[in-house]
């Protein structure tokens, strides 16, 4: 009779919160939980998880926090309950009803995580992306895991910078090739972990896989420049110019890269031939014209050291052609962005030294 008795506390604790009276069915099922009689009962741990999670998602659209928070970490309670009542369920007879449970719990658990994500609590999202994860892979389901919430999960742990479970997450999305950012996000997570081998043979890889997709290339050329491979830099943007031989991107990286090895020559065929692939950016004209300067640059400083006054002029006289060069990339810059300061900083000196004054007169007041 005792044993029924508090059997039927937990029976009524059902009925409270069927009437959403949560806080009488918490009263209820804890005695339960306390009562040597009942403790061991599966059904009571079945009824705490359900009271919590039925509790939490009556409360969570509303952002109703006495339903939500009826206890510290609700949803988490509902599912250490839920594991509970199946470890005492030796006839295996509330784990249909479980299942059944679990699926909208998933969802909760998604739901909080995303809320989480949102609000910037990232440590939270994660925890409660990892138990999405942890429900939906339950032996009770038969679902594919969703990769949108491994996705999701793997973001969480990159926001809150703990890398290894990062790391861990953004691997099984890029073995699936699930996109080039996650290729990105992966090799950045190892650099921050430390291992840079790790990360380089990730781009490497994403290079190959993804078919030589601008961003990847660009990253891996960053860090080859950064870490002063030159060699490797050039091998790379040679590669990927024979591949996407239209994408006006990588000549124009490979310019740069020659515009700061000095190599003008080079440079100015590379970022020619990018400007004839995007012929409104202003920002490869501009290097143009920074070639062009820079050669007539250096050609002045060479005829300084002439040892006779015609080999002299002939040198100024290719400086001169140089830095009209260059004046003509800088104007075409300057048509599409007539506001780019540095392109108009630059016209102003070539006007002074090439005493194009009434151009450099019309364009002095625009200097700011």
């Amino acid at each position: 009779m005792a044993i029924n008795a508090q059997k039927s506390r937990v029976i009524s604790a059902t009925q409270l919160i069927e009437t959403e009276k949560y806080e009488d069915a918490k009263e209820a099922i804890e005695l339960a939980v306390w009562n040597d009689k009942t403790s061991r009962w599966p059904r009571t741990y079945y009824i705490k998880g359900l009271l919590c999670q039925t509790a939490f998602e009556a409360g969570f659209e509303k952002n109703d926090s006495k339903k939500t928070n009826l206890y510290p970490d609700q949803l988490y309670v509902a599912y250490e309950s839920y594991e509970k009542a199946m470890e005492l369920d030796a006839r295996f007879k509330l784990h249909s009803v479980i299942e059944t449970q679990y699926y909208g719990l998933a969802n909760s658990f998604q739901k909080t995580g995303q809320r989480h994500y949102l609000n910037k609590e990232y440590s939270s999202a994660l925890k409660a992306f990892e138990h999405a994860l942890l429900v939906s892979k339950s032996p009770l389901l038969s679902v594919e895991v969703d990769t949108n919430l491994v996705y999701n999960t793997a973001l969480a742990a990159y926001e809150s910078r703990n890398w290894n479970k990062a790391i861990n997450y953004l691997t099984g999305l890029d073995e699936d090739t699930y996109s080039p950012d996650i290729t990105m996000l992966l090799q950045h997570a190892y650099f921050e972990a430390g291992d840079t081998i790790a990360g380089e043979e990730v781009l490497v890889e994403g290079i190959e896989k993804y078919d030589y997709q601008k961003d990847i290339v660009l990253k891996l050329v960053d860090i080859y420049v950064t870490t002063e491979r030159w060699d490797k830099a050039l091998t790379l943007m040679d590669e990927a110019i024979n591949v996407k031989p239209e994408d006006f991107y990588f000549p124009w990286t490979r310019g740069l890269l020659y515009q700061s090895r000095k190599n003008y020559k080079q440079a100015i065929s590379d970022l020619t031939r990018a400007s004839e692939l995007a012929p409104l950016e202003v920002n490869i004209l501009y290097s143009l014209g920074i070639c062009h300067y820079n050669t007539g640059v250096e050609i002045t400083e060479l005829a300084r050291n002439a040892s006779n006054n015609t080999d002299y002029m002939a040198a100024r006289q290719q400086a001169i052609s140089a830095f009209q060069e260059a004046v003509t990339w800088f104007e075409k810059a300057y048509e599409i962005d007539p506001g780019h300061q540095p392109t108009i900083s630059k016209l102003y000196q070539l006007y002074h030294r090439l005493e194009m004054t009434d151009k450099q007169d019309s364009i002095e007041m625009l200097i700011r």
